[in-house]
């Protein structure tokens, strides 16, 4: 899987630094959504000296280390060391800054990077979740659906929460998994040794049919694992199930959890990994009343079109004032 990301980022590269090259471009503006776009970006500024903007979604040198710290420890800091470097020199050369979550700053200020003019626009709420009437009151059944809709990496830990969970649940509680990842199979594996019958694989939908997953779901669910980066991170999948309007029960910590807590009243929130916490939250969400005022002005607060519209003018000036 590595290397045929790294292939699929050689060629992407390729064709980015060839149309740069022809269009000549004042300004660019890149992510971080992989480490490398942005650094591609860093680097295309250099050549065609002029400047860029960069939006940070995660920070890939503390994410990437303390994941491959509990197989290496040399690999860890290792990896940590050049993706640092990496970082460091994307953002301290950078015309601009955006972050996706109001935590990255307080990190890279310890590492000594000046984030005082840097700007927060979240992932926000997508046009297709908008007033879209959603019935909040699930199906009829003589069990609750409990959904999970996204990646199945290391990230998410799914293989240690979900068929342990599902089992202690029994009958009354089916989980629904629609996605794919590096660690799906070992979610599978768990599964079947477990003996466990009340847990659906789905491989990845479109949205389309991702929508009507969540019309028919009664609980959606959401875990990251206990790693210190992911205390930062704020997950774009937060807005999406928030204004859905269901019950969410989530396995996270840090400023996510403060974010829910913040801005709505219908999730209930465990410790990752808490399986006997993470059962509890379950059965107590299946009879929550969603709080539609709620979801409103959440809406109304994170509607992803205004967020763009406000991150857009500011680009534009940025860039105005670089030219």
């Amino acid at each position: 899987a590595m290397i045929s990301q790294v292939r699929a980022f050689t060629v992407f590269a390729w064709h980015a630094l060839r149309h740069c090259f022809k269009l000549k471009p004042d300004f660019i503006i890149g992510t971080t959504s992989r480490l490398m776009t942005g650094v591609l970006t860093w680097l295309t500024s250099i050549t065609l000296r002029n400047g860029y903007f960069v939006d940070i979604r995660d920070i890939f040198s503390e994410t990437i280390s303390e994941l491959f710290l509990a197989k290496s420890h040399l690999i860890g800091r290792g990896l940590k060391s050049v993706f640092s470097f990496m970082e460091w020199h994307l953002l301290v050369n950078a015309t601009g800054v955006n972050v996706v979550s109001e935590a990255f700053p307080d990190y890279f200020q310890e590492k000594g990077i000046d984030t005082s003019k840097w700007t927060f626009f979240p992932n926000g709420v997508d046009r297709e979740f908008i007033d879209f009437g959603f019935n909040t009151a699930g199906k009829c059944s003589d069990f609750k659906t409990v959904l999970y809709a996204g990646n199945i990496g290391s990230g998410q830990g799914m293989e240690i929460i979900v068929p342990e969970v599902a089992k202690q649940l029994g009958s009354k509680f089916k989980f629904q998994i629609v996605g794919d990842g590096s660690t799906c199979k070992l979610l599978e594996e768990r599964i079947i040794a477990l003996g466990v019958g009340n847990v659906e694989l789905l491989p990845p939908v479109e949205r389309t049919q991702l929508i009507k997953h969540y019309r028919t779901a009664d609980i959606l669910f959401l875990h990251l694992n206990n790693v210190s980066a992911f205390k930062r991170v704020l997950p774009s999948k937060i807005f999406e199930y928030i204004a859905v309007g269901k019950p969410i029960v989530a396995g996270l910590n840090g400023y996510s959890a403060r974010f829910i807590k913040k801005n709505i009243g219908h999730a209930y929130l465990f410790n990752p990994g808490d399986i006997d916490e993470c059962v509890s939250c379950i059965q107590k969400a299946s009879t929550l009343v969603v709080n539609h005022n709620d979801i409103d002005r959440f809406i109304e607060k994170y509607s992803r079109e205004h967020i763009m519209e406000s991150m857009a003018n500011h680009i534009i000036s940025i860039a105005s004032n670089n030219v």
